[in-house]
């Protein structure tokens, strides 16, 4: 599970469904991204796509190129916006478990967003690394399971340390 800092206008609102609840959106455009799918899709139809030269086994199959990548993008899923760079501006931090939704308000500057980074838990050498970098991974889970199957041991570890083992016997895989 991670975080990543989106760079978004100033006046940005961020979609909700019917109940008000933030959409998870992935951080590029729709635009960008079915045009990428489109440009693709030509290069398979012409058998010029690297995956073909590749993965000529794999591919020789897939008569059509959404059989190797998938449907075309879905636009619920991505940000209807095309930014300029001179309209996002500002910084926002979003989680990422999902396609992403916002975390944070939006701040105009880096030393604003450090701040926020460090009320909500960061100390000052995270939250640097975390704008330097623009993503992070909060914590992962991690199931141990024994001969039989069943979930032995829980791992939790948040920003590289182990911070939570739980012992518990659970479901099977």
């Amino acid at each position: 599970m991670g975080r990543e800092i989106r760079k978004v206008p100033s006046n940005w609102e961020h979609p909700r469904d019917e109940n008000g609840k933030f959409k998870p959106m992935f951080a590029e455009s729709y635009e960008q991204v079915l045009k990428k799918w489109i440009e693709n899709n030509s290069l398979w139809s012409e058998g010029k796509h690297p995956s073909q030269a590749e993965f000529p086994k794999e591919t020789r199959d897939c008569k059509f190129y959404a059989e190797w990548a998938g449907d075309p993008p879905n636009v619920e899923y991505y940000n209807p916006n095309n930014w300029s760079k001179q309209e996002a501006n500002c910084y926002q931090v979003y989680e990422t478990t999902s396609e992403g939704t916002p975390v944070s308000p939006i701040f105009e500057n880096t030393k604003s967003l450090e701040r926020w980074l460090i009320q909500d838990g960061y100390d000052l050498e995270d939250a640097k690394e975390f704008i330097k970098k623009g993503t992070e991974f909060t914590y992962t889970v991690t199931k141990f399971i024994d001969k039989d199957k069943q979930i032995s041991d829980t791992v939790i570890k948040e920003k590289g340390k182990v911070s939570k083992i739980q012992r518990k016997k659970g479901r099977g895989i």
